[in-house]
């Protein structure tokens, strides 16, 4: 398969972020006929829950579902408009793409889901090659500030399509006005 090409945009705050991933899921939609995963990527605060946050709004996750990192549970699921699935993953504590077979990965993904996996990097040799990978990067500011006073740092957003399925979706991202910008 010949590379997909790599897409960029900024955000300059958490809730531009989140507008990000709502866009997102909205060109997701119809989802492809196996699901899309989404492997995200960034260090530790740069903004995967938050983005996986405006997934859940782009896919009408019922407000009162809180979506928050799984990091302790491995996974979350929340129903969504239509009969999607949005299942949310945190893969920090795994040790490999077997134990995210072990944990029931293969169940959280086909048709209907749309399967965010954060910490992408520590199980990719598990994830499907038909994906979006998404890397999230803070730009901190140069001079140092007090510890725990940092201001909220735009982010720096690459994503690439794995394969025709996941670029169709990037293509309509892309496309949209509320895309990437």
């Amino acid at each position: 398969m010949k590379p997909t090409p790599t897409e960029s945009a900024r955000t300059r705050d958490a809730d531009a972020t989140r507008a990000l991933g709502r866009a997102l899921a909205e060109a997701a939609l119809p989802l492809p006929g196996n699901g899309l995963v989404v492997a995200l990527y960034g260090d530790l605060g740069a903004g995967k829950t938050v983005l996986v946050q405006g997934v859940a709004e782009g896919l009408c996750v019922s407000p009162e579902a809180r979506v928050v990192s799984p990091t302790f549970t491995i996974a979350r699921s929340y129903p969504a408009r239509g009969g999607v699935v949005l299942h949310h993953l945190d893969a920090y504590r795994l040790g490999g793409g077997q134990e995210l077979e072990d944990v029931g990965f293969e169940d959280l993904c086909g048709p209907g889901c749309l399967t965010c996996v954060e910490w992408a990097e520590r199980v990719a040799d598990a994830l499907p090659e038909d994906r979006i990978d998404l890397w999230l990067e803070m730009e901190v500011p140069e001079r140092a500030v007090e510890p725990g006073a940092l201001p909220e740092a735009p982010r720096r957003i690459r994503l690439r399509a794995g394969g025709p399925e996941a670029a169709r979706v990037l293509g309509r991202f892309v496309a949209s006005p509320r895309g990437p910008s």
